[in-house]
């Protein structure tokens, strides 16, 4: 299970990177060369934040799926309906609709991640117990 963990703090190391990279090269380039992107260069943030977010906490504890599914929930609502609001009254950044469907849409990746990840190793973990017969 632990390299399992580590694939989980690879993703999350990765979306914070990649996070970080698109923001300070390609917003700015989208933005001073002025490319109509479907709003994308505007939502980096949103799209990597609940992968980057969830799979950190995932890598250090093992979780039932029930709880990951919970988490994935908790950590998009608390994006769209607490920390985007602020931009309203002034605490952060600016209130967009479009962080808002982007934190949705990042929170659908992370549970497609996550399946795909869990039946991996429930697969693995299978034929390694078989292989042992």
């Amino acid at each position: 299970m632990k390299s399992k963990r580590n694939v989980y703090l690879t993703i999350s190391i990765f979306a914070f990177i990649i996070g970080q990279l698109l923001t300070h090269t390609y917003r700015p380039f989208i933005y001073s060369n002025n490319i109509f992107d479907f709003g994308l260069a505007d939502t980096i943030g949103s799209l990597v934040s609940v992968i980057g977010i969830c799979f950190f906490l995932w890598a250090f504890k093992l979780y039932s799926i029930k709880e990951k599914n919970r988490h994935i929930i908790i950590t998009v609502l608390t994006y769209s309906l607490i920390w985007e609001p602020m931009g309203l009254i002034g605490l952060h950044g600016t209130f967009d609709w479009k962080d808002i469907a982007a934190t949705f849409i990042s929170g659908f990746l992370t549970f497609l991640l996550k399946e795909i990840l869990d039946k991996k190793y429930k697969f693995e973990s299978v034929k390694v117990k078989t292989d042992n017969l």
